[in-house]
This record gives structure tokens, sequence and C-alpha cells, in this order.
């Protein structure tokens, strides 16, 4: 899971050209944001813990934080802040989701650090330098998306509005997660270093200084640096990735300063970049990227909630949906598929309508690639079953794995199941769906399965797996991402073991594109947890950093080492269980097709037709919904009206196969309702 460190006040951090240890302080009091939301401001001694304004005589760390409080702070026009004054003095915030707005003055003796382990965009942490605003570090930096004190990617952005000032006599932080927008006439000005950490695979991806109309200064000799961010995307000007013709860099004698070429007028034209996928599945989001050309400047970015320039500048950009049925658009741009269909996407600003449209289809992009029926009983190769499928992607018996001629058995010591590498190679999301049987207890550590990579020191990096018995007496799906993976996991965690189960239908949902992994079992939703995704940066999927816009194909990067029963890491050990059956697939599987594989059990696929009837009759004071097996359509779903006004919602109840038949059972209501499969 990603865990936040215990923030202990010794450590170092190595930097460019300089390296900061933080000794033990003699802090008096550790001041905790605790304010309303009747008043949010600062200087109300009542918004802290304890009682009273963080002084500027009293040594002292600030924590800003909205577990006791409101999620916004603010410090006010005309308000001075110098909270602590000891060597080591630090801010810590704003944490999980906390905005600071500063419209006053802040100066602190240390480090600004602002977390958020969430990558959703609406829940960052942000800092906001308004109107006249400065924010001032009399000792070290500003880090914006820390790694140091926090693992995981802290999803943080900064942004400077109409004349505020940030300067650092020391340096600053832009690590994995941080975002940093320099609007209107703003300064950034750092004297010391940039720390460009890129310890995370996702870094360059998740994070990007965005210089629009205002000014960013380096320190003096980091122009030819400043060039290779450009290359990398992290540097872009009004918003635009990899692009060095509108950039100006210029050496004033003290800082290396980049402005942007001036735009020449106003806005001429708006259109969209492609869409990051155009066949999606209900669930999906995605970034609209609406970009527009002025006089000078072509290309500027004008969607997301960050856009290229200030909003302000831009003005309100109306998003139309064809088919809100199929597909619905926020404010800023980001499109949600909810139905099956087809949409055609557009935009207005203004008196300018987009130039071009986009069209997004929506329906079951779940494709089978792989099955293991475990069927033998002698040899060692498993057999891939899908048809069409070549040996190479049949699987290897390896030690203490025995057939029976219906399931395999691992024997908790030596045995496994060894797939081909580059399995999940291109894929963008993943279903694994297994029927198995486990020991009571199983090894503690031990792995269902296994996709991704080891290091040199013998930890996984880059992976998806499963973990039936975790440490801490769970059960845990992870995604994790940089070496060791440990070091930045998004977990979807049951609560409980999975020792002793007997024919347990296990299935795990990676889906990047609608931002969550999940567990199922026995058909129904065990866990479920926010997972990275496409929307940590609007623009990263331009460049070069993920390949084919793939956050999956990217982290596993071809997946050289992939099991059944084995872990990554050599400390752990081996499955004590059997495997009945093996699938994986391309795609998510929902809710609904995870049901009725359950209903249906192992060895059984979903049909293929789509030419069915459902038949619906009283029994009990209950009505019985059912539908034929050889279906195509597993999704029974109800609407209180037909025509133009229909709303379409999956229909709850447990589905169950009697005979050749699904069968939903539901309450009787006297008011209409209709129903249908999709």
């Amino acid at each position: 899971m990603i865990k936040k460190l215990l923030m202990q006040k010794t450590g170092c951090l190595a930097a460019t050209g300089l390296a900061l240890c933080l000794a033990p302080a003699l802090s008096a009091q550790d001041s905790h944001w605790n304010g309303t939301v009747a008043n949010n401001n600062w200087n109300v001694a009542g918004n802290w813990t304890p009682t009273g304004v963080p002084s500027s005589t009293v040594d002292a760390n600030v924590w800003l934080d909205a577990a006791n409080g409101d999620n916004v702070i603010t410090i006010p026009t005309g308000d001075v802040e110098a909270p602590g004054s000891g060597t080591y003095d630090t801010i810590f915030g704003p944490e999980w989701g906390v905005t600071l707005n500063v419209y006053g003055s802040l100066t602190y003796k240390w480090f600004l650090f602002p977390v958020q382990n969430n990558p959703a965009p609406g829940l960052r942490s942000y800092v906001n330098l308004h109107d006249h605003a400065t924010v001032t570090t009399s000792g070290a930096a500003v880090g914006i998306g820390d790694s140091w004190f926090y693992t995981g990617a802290p999803y943080v952005t900064m942004n400077l509005y109409s004349n505020s000032v940030y300067s650092s006599l020391g340096g600053a932080g832009l690590w994995l997660g941080g975002h940093l927008n320099v609007y209107d006439n703003s300064l950034f000005v750092v004297d010391g270093y940039v720390n460009m950490d890129t310890a995370g695979p996702q870094s360059d991806g998740t994070r990007s200084i965005n210089v629009a109309g205002g000014t960013f200064k380096a320190p003096e000799g980091f122009s030819a640096a400043l060039g290779g961010w450009i290359t990398r995307g992290v540097l872009r000007i009004y918003g635009k990735g990899e692009d060095t013709t509108d950039a100006v860099i210029t050496d004033d004698g003290t800082n290396a300063v980049v402005t942007g070429a001036p735009l020449g007028g106003a806005l001429e034209q708006i259109y969209f970049s492609p869409l990051l996928a155009t066949n999606v599945s209900v669930g999906s989001f995605q970034q609209l990227v609406l970009d527009g050309d002025y006089p000078n400047v072509t290309g500027v970015l004008l969607s997301s909630a960050e856009p290229g320039l200030a909003p302000s500048a831009i003005g309100h950009v109306t998003y139309t949906s064809s088919n809100p049925n199929v597909a619905v658009i926020d404010t800023n741009g980001v499109v949600t598929a909810v139905g099956a269909g087809s949409a055609t996407l557009t935009a207005k600003l203004g008196s300018l309508t987009s130039t071009n449209s986009l069209v997004l289809t929506v329906g079951n992009t779940t494709t089978l690639l792989h099955e293991y029926k475990f069927s033998e009983t002698t040899g060692t190769d498993l057999a891939d079953s899908v048809p069409g499928n070549s040996p190479a992607w049949d699987a290897t018996l390896i030690g203490g794995a025995t057939l029976n001629g219906s399931q395999v058995t691992l024997d908790g010591s030596t045995g496994y199941i060894q797939l081909p590498a580059g399995i999940l190679s291109g894929v963008d999301e993943v279903t694994i769906e297994l029927w198995g049987t486990f020991r009571n207890p199983i090894n503690t550590w031990a792995n269902i399965f296994a996709f991704g990579n080891t290091d040199g020191a013998g930890n996984g990096e880059n992976y998806i797996t499963l973990q039936p018995h975790t440490g801490g007496g769970t059960c845990a799906a992870t995604f994790g991402q940089g070496d060791p993976g440990n070091g930045a996991e998004w977990n979807a965690v049951i609560g409980s073991t999975l020792d002793g189960l007997t024919e347990a239908h296990i299935v795990v949902v990676y889906h990047p594109l609608a931002g969550y992994e999940a567990i199922y079992t026995n058909g129904v939703l065990a866990a479920q947890n926010t997972l990275f995704n496409n929307l940590t940066d609007p623009v990263a999927f331009a460049g070069p950093t993920y390949n084919s816009a793939s956050i999956i194909n990217y982290t596993l990067g071809g997946d050289p080492l992939n099991y059944i029963g084995h872990s990554l890491y050599n400390a752990d050990p081996t499955l004590n269980g059997s495997i009945d059956e093996f699938r994986i697939y391309s795609g998510p599987l929902s809710a609904a097709q995870v049901a009725a594989d359950h209903a249906l059990g192992p060895n059984q696929f979903i049909g293929t037709s789509t030419n069915v009837t459902l038949a619906a009759k009283l029994t009990g004071g209950n009505l019985v919904v059912t539908w034929p097996t050889s279906s195509a359509l597993v999704t029974l779903v109800s609407s209180p009206r037909l025509g133009t006004g229909a709303v379409w919602t999956p229909v709850g109840g447990t589905l169950t196969v009697v005979g050749a038949n699904y069968q939903v059972s539901l309450p009787a209501s006297s008011a209409a309702a209709f129903f249908r499969l999709q």
C-alpha cells in the first residue's frame, strides 16, 4: 500500500550541487491546522492546535492537514506570516487535498511540502498565489510533489497568478506528481538548485513546469538543462509539451530566465487533439485536449483543470456531447463513458467553435487473450486454450507443481508456473480471472500471480500482483512502479485473507482509463482503490514518456517475468494451493460479466448470442427476470420510462444460473419499470 513515512527530522536530500540534511530541531511546538469552513483564515488563533497562530518567535513546524478542519486555508490580503525562526522549521503541507490560497505574504525557513497520494485531478493538493502575493523561503526550498518524506506519488499543483512572486534562496524540487503553473505576470525564482528527481519511472509524465505569461528563473548556467527539460516534456510553454519553438531562454547574469513568446493578439481558432482512446469501456475517462491558435503562437492548451494560460485569460469553454447517455463532459473537458454507443464531442469558446469534432465509441472492449485449463496429466507444458494462440504462449510447470487432469496443485515450496515473457505487452487494461482452492493458512506474502520484472537485488519492480495473505493479514491486488515497486504501490485491499477458500472465483481488474483497480471474490466486488491514471497530467501522452498511451504497458515494460504461484521478490514463498483455471483478458470485465462468470463456473464462457428474449414472472412478492445463458448480453438494466427520457441503470440483485437460464430476483414494486440487456 501507499504509506506515509514517519516524518523524522533527520535525513539527507541529495541535490544538484548541494546536499541538504535535516538535524533534530529544538522546536518547542508543532502547529496543526484545524480551521473550519466558517473562517478559514490563517491569522485566526482558534484555527490552530495548540491555540495560536504559528509564531515567528517560536521554533515550530507547521502542519496543514484537513483531518480536523476545513480543506481550504487562506492567507488574506495584507496579512504577513513568517512561522518559525529555528534552523530547520518546516511547513508540512498542504496535505491530502488541502488548498493553500495566499493573497498576502508567507515566509518560512525550510521546506514547503505539499502532498497528495491520490492522482485524481480534483483531489490534488494546491498552493495558489493570487494578486500580488509573495511566498519566500529564507532557508532552502519548496518541494512540489515531494518523494523524500512521502513514498508514492504526491500529486500537487502550485499556481502563480497576477503578479505574485515565489522566491527561494535555496532551491526547489519538482518530483513525480508535481505541477507548477506560472501564469499572468507572476514570477517564480530559484537561486539555489532545482532537483528534478528521476527515481520513479513515471516521473516525467506526471510533472510539469508550465510557463504561460509569467517568468521562471532558474540558477545561472541552467540554460542547457532547461532545453533538456523541454525535450523531456517537463518544461512547457503555454502547456505545450516537447515544443521549443515558443520558449525564450536568456541569461541575465544571475539567473537562466524562461518566458514564452508573445501571443500577438486574440485567439483565432480552436480545435481538438486526437483522443487518447476512441474505443473504450463504460467508466473510462480521459482529458479532452482542446488547443487554440493565436497570431504568434499555435497549439496553446485551452482545456483541463490546468490549461496553458490562466483560466481567467481563456474564458469559459463549453463542451457538448451529442449523446449524454454515452458520454458526458465536465467543465474541465474530462469525458467519461457512461453507456454503450457512440457520441460526437464538440467545443465552443466565445464565438469560436472547434474546427473538428471527436467521435467516442463505448462498448465491450474486453477480449480473452490467454486461458490455461490445466487439463493435462503429464508433461510440463501447459497449453494455452484460446483458439488460434500459438504454442509460444504455453505455460511451463516448475518444481513441485503437479497436474491431475483438472487442476494444478502448488506445494508452497518449489512449485509454480512460468508464463511466457511479454504476455501483457501492449495491453492498456488487464483482467485476471481464476478459480482456485487455497490452504489454511496460505504462505504469508505468497503471490497467486505476478507480472513484471525484478532488479539486481532480488526486489520486484514495475509489476501487477495478487497477494492472498499479506503480512498484515489482508489480501491485496498491487500495482507497483519503480525499483523496488513497493516504494510506489497502488493497492486494492480486502481486510481479510483468502485462507481456506475452496473453488473460489477470483477476478482482479486493472483499469487505468477508469482510474481504478478492483478485486472480486465469488462474483462480488470485495475491494477497490484508485489507480494511477492518465489524468495525472493532461498532455503526458503527447510525448515519449508512455508507450502507446498505455500506463500498464509502460509500467510493465514488456513484462519479462510472469508467474502463477511465484513472487517477484526473492524473499517471498511460493503459493500453497491449487488452480482450476486461469484467464487473462485485455480490457476490464464489468461487474455484471464477473457475476455471470461466477454463476457459470469454471471452463464455461458467456454466450455469443445477441438475439435473446427476457422473461419475467411474479413469484412470492418478487419479480423474477430470466434470459438464456447463450446470451452475450449479461448486464440487466432498467428504466422507469421509454423513449428519449429513458434513463437506463444497472439492476441489483444476485445473478444465478438455473438450468439454461440466468436469473435475477427483485422485490416487486407498483412503479412502472422497463428492462433490457446490454
